[in-house]
């Protein structure tokens, strides 16, 4: 089977704590190197992790066989289109892009042109999401919460719920297996335009409900997804711990100790699911259309407010 070469545009955050860890141990690829504009921030990153760097994404290109985009989100559409248009298969952070125009855009070229095209939504793989979703029985509702100690601003409303809100929808969307309405919510901001926080609750053709639940000055950092059905209650705290209530019984699970943050969120499986689809000539799980479908669903909820 191929090792695809890899390569990766922006080396912000989440690509130094979530993906140069990870693609720089080469387990089914090989990592060509990376690209971002600052050239002394690039060069630092790359000689750290023994990679080459690349002064262009043109030179870059020529070199992989998909890259993985995790530059500012302003600039998705243009580093996104200009490696599809070039033949290689991308990964790009959440969101897809900007905007629901350019995010259309994007999904339509990756169709045309027959390239992959996977959105970074890594909680649709976090072990503990994904066990707590096999084990639901006739779910009769669910809620997704994540709330923060003190996260108010400095970025405007409708910057956080495109950019972390999107988590919890994309979220409820996986669990509900399709399209969900939006129903009502509540949405609470300051004088800045900041958001406080917010509530949503959908419904799906199954006529399940699901709730969407963010506070940003909660006091505490809490991640939670609670699944009632019929039979057991289950619950997921921060991805990291998972409770079962069933028979008046409560079962606490944790981790091995030697698993591993990364795994643990789901990044690890998605990054392998990515190189998968490569080698073996699959659609992604969380294709451009399914990273589009929830921005949009965002997009409904901001016009709501």
């Amino acid at each position: 089977m191929m090792k695809p070469r890899i390569g990766m545009v922006g080396l912000g955050g989440i690509a130094q704590k979530a993906y140069l860890p990870i693609l720089s141990k080469e387990t089914d690829w090989t990592f060509a190197g990376a690209f971002s504009p600052s050239r002394e921030k690039r060069k630092a990153i790359c000689n750290q992790y023994r990679i080459q760097d690349f002064d262009s994404l043109p030179v870059l290109a020529q070199e992989c066989d998909a890259v993985f985009v995790h530059s500012s989100t302003e600039s998705h559409y243009e580093v996104v289109s200009e490696l599809l248009n070039k033949g290689i298969d991308v990964y790009v952070d959440k969101p897809l892009a900007a905007s629901i125009s350019e995010a259309e855009k994007l999904v339509e070229l990756s169709e045309n042109l027959g390239r992959k095209l996977m959105v970074g939504f890594n909680r649709r793989f976090a072990p503990m999401y994904v066990k707590a979703k096999e084990k639901a029985n006739k779910i009769a509702w669910v809620c997704v919460e994540k709330h923060r100690t003190d996260s108010v601003g400095p970025f405007s409303y409708e910057f956080t719920m495109l950019d972390d809100y999107l988590h919890l929808v994309d979220t409820v969307r996986w669990l509900g297996d399709g399209d969900l309405s939006a129903l009502y919510g509540t949405v609470h901001t300051n004088d800045e335009n900041q958001l406080l926080y917010a509530q949503h609750t959908y419904e799906s053709s199954q006529n399940i409900s699901f709730t969407t639940a963010m506070h940003r000055k909660a006091g505490t950092n809490l991640e939670q997804i609670e699944l009632i059905t019929d039979g057991a209650i289950i619950r997921v705290k921060n991805m990291n711990t998972t409770e079962i209530e069933e028979e008046n019984a409560i079962t606490t699970i944790v981790p091995s100790s030697w698993e591993t943050t990364l795994k643990l969120r789901g990044f690890e499986a998605a990054v392998q699911h990515f190189i998968y689809c490569i080698q073996n000539d699959e659609q992604p799980l969380v294709d451009g259309l399914e990273g589009l479908k929830s921005q949009l669903l965002v997009d409904q909820l901001l016009k709501q407010k």
